[in-house]
C-alpha cells in the first residue's frame, strides 16, 4: 500500500548550502533523503514546501514523500531522527492524501528576519542574527511594511538574473515588526516569495529606516518603468522560515 507522508522538520542552516540538493555541497534535502532511505530502503523523492538559501534557518519546514513502507506514518519522525545530523530535527510526521503536494497545497509561509540592535552582539549569535548598530526610525519602517502588503510586481526585489523569466507578481498578506528585547523581528506572510525577496525587502526597509532612502524612492521600486534594483540583500543568517500553513 502506497502512503503519502508529510514530515515536519527544523534545521540550523549555518552549515548547509541551502535546502535543495546541490552536487558537492551539503544540503538539507540530501540529509533527509539519506535518513529516509536508511529507514525505508527506498529512494524516496521529496516534495518540499519551498527552498531556503545557504545559511537560512527553518523553525518549521515541510516535505512529503510516497512510501510503500509499513511503518506507521506518525512514527516516521521518530525512526528518522537517529539517522539525521545534529542540525536537523524531525518534529512530526503524519499521513496525508495521495494528491497532497507540500508546495502546491501550501496556503502561506511566514518568514522572520532577526536584527540585533544592542550595543554589542555576543559572538554565539553571529550565525543567527544580523547586527545593525545605527539608529532606525521605526515609524518609517512601519510605513514601508504597509506599502509591501498586497499584490505587487516584486521583480526589483529578487536576485538579478537576466536569463530568468518568471512571473514576478507576488502577494504579501501581512508585513509587520516586533521588538523583542534587543532584537528587531520583521515578519512577512505570503503564499510564495521570489529568490532573495525577503532579504532584499529587509535591506530596503533598513535603508528607508536609516533615512538613506525616501518613501517616494521606495515606492518607485514598484513602478513598471523603473529598472533600478532594490537595495542589496541582508545576510542569510538572520532569516528563518518560521511557519507554514496548509
Amino acid at each position: 500500500m502506497i502512503r503519502n507522508v508529510l514530515l515536519e522538520t527544523a534545521y540550523d542552516g549555518t552549515d548547509f548550502a541551502g535546502f535543495q540538493y546541490q552536487k558537492d555541497e551539503r544540503s538539507v534535502e540530501e540529509e533527509l533523503r539519506n535518513a529516509i532511505r536508511k529507514v525505508t530502503g527506498e529512494d524516496n523523492r521529496l516534495v518540499s514546501c519551498g527552498r531556503t538559501d545557504s545559511g537560512v534557518h527553518a523553525r518549521s519546514h515541510f516535505v512529503n514523500f510516497l512510501t510503500a513502507s509499513d511503518i506507521n506514518p506518525k512514527a516516521f519522525s521518530f525512526h528518522i531522527q537517529p539517522h539525521l545530523p545534529d542540525d536537523i530535527l524531525a518534529l512530526s510526521s503524519r499521513e496525508v492524501d495521495l494528491d497532497f503536494h507540500a508546495r502546491f497545497s501550501c496556503k502561506s509561509k511566514l518568514y522572520k528576519y532577526v536584527i540585533y540592535r544592542g550595543r554589542l552582539m555576543h559572538p554565539v549569535y553571529r550565525n543567527y542574527k544580523e547586527e545593525i548598530s545605527y539608529p532606525l526610525d521605526l515609524k518609517s519602517l512601519e510605513e514601508g511594511l504597509k506599502i509591501l502588503e498586497g499584490e505587487h510586481d516584486f521583480r526589483l526585489f529578487m536576485r538579478e538574473d537576466k536569463n530568468l523569466k518568471i512571473n514576478t507578481v507576488r502577494k504579501i498578506d501581512e508585513a509587520y515588526f516586533e521588538e523583542e528585547g534587543d532584537d528587531l523581528a520583521i515578519y512577512f506572510k505570503g503564499e510564495s516569495f521570489l529568490h532573495n525577496q525577503v532579504r532584499i525587502m529587509v535591506g530596503s526597509l533598513i535603508e528607508l529606516s536609516r533615512g538613506r532612502l525616501s518613501l517616494d524612492d521606495y515606492r518607485k521600486f514598484f513602478d513598471k518603468d523603473n529598472n533600478k534594483r532594490a537595495n542589496p540583500a541582508l545576510g542569510a543568517q538572520g532569516l528563518y522560515l518560521w511557519r507554514v500553513e496548509f
